[in-house]
């Protein structure tokens, strides 16, 4: 997976995230916080661009930092259960 860093300002981030799958979890757990106020992205074209992700918050890079580690704390969870499960 790639990240770029497109622009950043105090309140407002674009990242260019090559994993449409990623960049969806991605803004489902950034719009879960508080404080949000903007947060999509968008695609010009599936096959042929890559998703730009933009957010607006106080604190954009907070934002996406902490979406970042609740996303992995759910895959820790998920991995648990499954393997509680598969056993």
């Amino acid at each position: 997976m790639e990240v770029k860093l497109l622009e950043e300002e105090k309140d407002k981030m674009k990242l260019e995230i090559n994993d449409l799958t990623f960049v969806n979890i991605l803004n489902e757990n950034i719009w879960k916080q508080k404080g949000i106020d903007y947060a999509a992205y968008d695609v010009k074209h599936p096959y042929t661009s890559k998703p730009i992700l933009v957010v607006r918050s106080s604190n954009p890079k907070k934002s996406v930092i902490d979406a970042a580690d609740r996303i992995i704390e759910d895959v820790k969870e998920l991995r648990r259960l499954v393997k509680k499960e598969l056993k």
